[in-house]
């Protein structure tokens, strides 16, 4: 063979060779994952639904199902249980788990205040915990809405009256019987049920728990401890979307209306629109980066549902409760 052809060929080997080292190597699977959501699809998870439609979730190499919540759905027992890899709970739920012996451990916050009020007619009268007294109220339930009984609970020992001074019925979430009068008292999210009422056209009393001394987040966001110590890595990759796709619905709630619409039960871009706008300003509070949680927080709502016998056992440490390692990653040991 001739020198020249034997160095064409060589070079048509390095050039080869070069060109398949240049060439991108095909990526790993996206990791499947689940998430429970707390009720059904509405603005109320507004952040996760961007987290998908944006691509935050697939940039982490996730592949996320969300699973719609609803009546008589207990997220944080479908996460304990390990049916779903995360959840969106009510904070009550992940004290009461851990006091029941459950591994369940909450991670971010995603409303740093609370969405629970409860709702009154504007010319009923009952404008305080004190006008309970007699009344009937639709806080009873179970799952996703036992928080509403909690709360109320709580807020009826805070202002010395209890259960057996009221009435209780279960909680509806179409709010019939109070339409209709039968009701008097129901338990709402502000970023819920408060906008369907309001564009029912009611005119409504709200009574606070926060201004009773009663300070909860609410949905939080839990994983089980098994998913939190075998896979950290995938947690905080979920964190971080998630969070990134909550910070992309409170900068532009109109995009985030748009998304939701794609998932929403009810297919109302003016309600869906009202629920967000609600739930901005307790999502986004300026005092912390979005998703923040604070030991003094997690000390407040343990002390409350402690003192009002709310737990089955004592817990001797908060440090299963929750876990800041993962927001600590994503913005910083101080959360600024």
């Amino acid at each position: 063979m001739k020198r020249a052809t034997k160095v064409s060929i060589g070079l048509c080997f390095i050039l080869t060779f070069i060109a398949a080292c240049g060439e991108k190597l095909p990526k790993a699977p996206l990791e499947k994952t689940t998430l429970q959501l707390k009720w059904q699809h509405q603005s109320q998870f507004a952040g996760f639904y961007l987290a998908q439609e944006e691509g935050y979730y697939t940039a982490e190499n996730l592949a996320v199902e969300f699973i719609e919540g609803g009546p008589g759905i207990d997220p944080a027992q479908v996460v304990g249980t390990g049916q779903a890899d995360f959840g969106v709970v009510a904070p009550e739920d992940v004290l009461i788990k851990q006091s029941e012996g459950q591994d369940v451990t909450a991670i971010a916050t995603i409303y740093q205040h609370s969405a629970v009020v409860f709702a009154t007619l504007e010319n009923s009268g009952i404008i305080r915990p004190k006008d309970f007294k007699g009344k009937t109220i639709a806080a009873l339930g179970d799952g996703s809405m036992r928080d509403f009984e909690l709360r109320l609970r709580v807020l009826l020992r805070k202002t010395g009256l209890d259960m057996t001074m009221i009435q209780l019925v279960p909680y509806d979430p179409d709010y019939k019987g109070f339409y209709d009068g039968k009701v008097d008292v129901t338990p709402a999210y502000l970023s819920g049920g408060v906008a369907k009422m309001r564009r029912k056209g009611c005119k409504l009393n709200l009574i606070w728990p926060d201004d009773y001394g009663i300070h909860f987040y609410s949905d939080v966001l839990i994983v089980s401890r098994k998913l939190l110590e075998e896979h950290s890595d995938r947690v905080v990759r979920f964190v971080r979307a998630s969070l990134q796709g909550w910070r992309a619905a409170v900068s532009d709630p109109d995009k985030a209306v748009q998304v939701t619409m794609k998932y929403a039960r009810i297919r109302n871009p003016d309600l869906q629109t009202d629920m967000m706008q609600a739930l901005i300003p307790l999502v986004h509070t300026g005092e912390a980066q979005i998703g923040w949680m604070t030991a003094e927080a997690w000390q407040h709502m343990y002390d409350i549902m402690e003192n009002q016998g709310l737990l089955s056992a004592p817990l001797p440490e908060l440090t299963k409760v929750y876990s800041t390692r993962f927001l600590e990653t994503i913005y910083g040991a101080k959360g600024q």
